[in-house]
């Protein structure tokens, strides 16, 4: 699948591994929308995301629990093969153990398809494996150490990070992990609540490429690293029910996209965000380039917020 080089900065929107996340909700459903003008033309990047958390055990002192997400992103009054969509299927596992009274240990793993579907095999397969140690201080303070690996189409990421659960006060909830996925949360109400989130994360995409002699040895890929600062508006409509939007501004955004992958290529690591290491070979394509985000969602909550 061949893609424009004026479609490839909005790729940098698709959604990525992500495993913080609002630690309520086992349910969520996500549209964004990113404008964009080509010339005289208006065109947009529409992505929708769903997931769904449930448990598969739960005993006095350990839990597994599960996880399955599916996304795509359909591109519009693009020129060329960019009018088409972008795929992802996932599934992910968490399993924690209660160390005592106030420590847990999580370790948990994930594997997906991410490609354009066109012809799926094996290659366009990638997952993560982690673990988080978590101590709970009291009822309102939680916090604890996690790192996560993953086999990216680009290499090897790593994923380092704080997780913090804090109630400061009545209205103010701190929860996240630092310094990748992080939010600041204020309640205007029992059923209003305003937030300001960071976000940092890089993603890969396998594209199809069917004029090899390997049909897929030497298939292209999309490598995308974004850092982006949100603000969050949720209303909850019902108990467990809300609706939320949000807006904001991707300051730091790189797209690469390589056509062939070499062994240097899949010994180079990642460090959240940033190369480390070996150099990695020239890009065929790499564009920076900020841009603004809008979205907009519902999602189930186990229990209500408080």
């Amino acid at each position: 699948m061949k893609i424009p080089t004026l479609a490839l900065p909005f790729l940098i929107l698709l959604p990525a591994l992500s495993i913080a996340q609002s630690h309520k909700s086992i349910g969520d459903i996500h549209y964004d929308y990113i404008p964009v003008k080509l010339g005289d033309t208006s065109a947009s990047a529409k992505i929708f995301n769903a997931d769904i958390s449930f448990p598969i055990f739960k005993k006095q002192t350990s839990s597994l629990s599960g996880k399955a997400e599916i996304g795509s992103i359909k591109f519009s009054n693009f020129p060329g093969d960019a009018n088409s969509s972008l795929y992802s299927i996932s599934f992910q596992a968490a399993y924690t153990h209660k160390l005592d009274s106030s420590k847990s240990l999580s370790i948990f793993g994930k594997l997906g398809v991410y490609s354009d579907f066109e012809d799926i095999s094996i290659e366009d397969f990638r997952g993560t494996v982690g673990f988080q140690y978590r101590i709970r201080k009291n009822a309102r303070y939680l916090y604890g150490l996690g790192v996560a690996y993953s086999n990216q189409f680009f290499g090897h990421q790593i994923n380092p990070y704080i997780t913090i659960d804090y109630h400061p006060s009545k209205n103010w909830y701190l929860y996240g992990q630092i310094p990748s996925d992080f939010r600041i949360e204020y309640s205007l109400s029992d059923k209003d609540f305003l937030a300001f989130g960071i976000k940092g994360q890089t993603n890969s995409y396998r594209l199809s490429d069917k004029t090899g002699l390997g049909r897929y040895n030497n298939s292209s890929f999309i490598q995308t690293s974004q850092w982006s600062g949100k603000l969050y508006y949720e209303r909850f409509i019902f108990k467990n029910w809300s609706v939320n939007v949000s807006a904001g501004y991707a300051f730091s955004q790189n797209f690469r996209q390589y056509n062939n992958i070499g062994g240097s290529m899949l010994d180079s690591w990642t460090i959240l965000t940033i190369p480390v290491g070996k150099k990695r070979p020239d890009p065929a394509v790499e564009i920076k380039k900020p841009g603004v985000l809008y979205s907009a969602g519902i999602r189930y909550s186990i229990f209500s917020k408080k």
